[in-house]
């Protein structure tokens, strides 16, 4: 009776995971137009893309999601190859795609997210900082709900993500990161977060189980922690147990680690044999692998950040 249990919980979930089984929940909505924002942080002038969908536009608080591009790419591409903003007019949160910064305002931007990535970390740029800042900023204009923020991010966007929710535990209730490794030392979060993850074994960009990339665009090296390493801290610090409830097929596996300190769950979806892309995402060939088409990570990982808001832990 538990193995049947087991395959029909896996059968379920597999269902979802696959694009053309998707539901569409919601009628199609009024699509918003994104636009160009700016905020100065550290002697800079920083730009941003923002989507605020019509369903936002009220005063009931809304979610926010800050989307992070990977290196060498900016916000529009971002914008394209996760579909969060498509996502986000049926769904009614607002998105962010802060822009990182390179040699040129325009050209092969990057983000320092701990021991890389070119120019930003060449120059020690305060990305960590300038993310706080533009949540606040957007709070401040818009009905945030400050107990629904989120980073999303790939690769260096996905480093940064680990990055910030390790200092600012306190207003992030829930990260997702796709290809992405936990490379600042040490990671002192103060309060739980909670972590969906998505990763390629045959990732060369940012190694499964750690250690030097064999793709690299920077002239120096670098050592990525694993993603058992990466996920190990949020699994300690947000008391979950030990061992996770594994479901799996040919084409990959779901370790889930819950339930955890003040509602926090770890997720993680290895793909088997996958690169280094965005799951299900648009196939943009710029610095990244073609989409694995086994998983579409944007719904999933937004159904993740739905049922996550931080939760008070006393």
């Amino acid at each position: 009776m538990g193995r049947v249990l087991l395959v029909l919980v896996f059968a379920f979930v597999a269902g979802v995971c696959r694009g053309a089984d998707l539901p569409e929940a919601d009628p199609p909505a009024a699509e918003a137009k994104s636009r160009l924002g700016t905020v100065e942080h550290d002697g800079r002038t920083r730009s941003y893309l923002l989507h605020v969908p019509e369903k936002a536009g009220g005063r009931e608080p809304v979610a926010l999601v800050v989307a992070l591009h990977w290196e060498g790419a900016e916000a529009r591409m971002m914008e394209e190859l996760t579909g969060f903003s498509k996502l986000a007019d049926r769904k009614g949160f607002i998105v962010a795609y802060p822009y990182g910064t390179g040699m040129l305002p325009d050209r092969y931007l990057t983000w320092n997210a701990g021991n890389c990535c070119g120019f930003a970390w060449e120059n020690d740029v305060d990305d960590e900082g300038f993310i706080k800042t533009l949540v606040e900023t957007l709070s401040a204009q818009y009905p945030i709900d400050p107990r629904r923020v989120y980073l999303a991010g790939i690769s260096s966007g996905g480093m940064l993500a680990y990055r910030v929710a390790c200092t600012w535990s306190q207003r992030i209730a829930a990260i997702g990161v796709v290809g992405a490794a936990l490379n600042n030392s040490p990671c002192l979060p103060r309060a739980p977060v909670s972590v969906i993850a998505f990763h390629g074994t045959a990732d060369r960009t940012v190694p499964y189980e750690g250690g030097r990339p064999e793709v690299s665009y920077d002239a120096y090296g670098r050592k990525d922690a694993s993603v058992a390493g990466s996920l190990a801290v949020w699994i300690q610090r947000d008391n979950c147990p030990a061992e996770p409830w594994r479901s799996q097929n040919s084409r990959f596996a779901r370790d889930v680690w819950g339930p955890c300190l003040g509602g926090t769950e770890i997720i993680l979806y290895t793909l088997k044999g996958g690169g280094h892309g965005w799951p299900g995402g648009q196939p943009v060939r710029y610095l990244l692998d073609d989409p694995n088409t086994d998983l579409i990570a944007t719904p999933l990982m937004w159904e993740f950040f739905e049922k996550h808001p931080q939760r008070d832990t006393d």
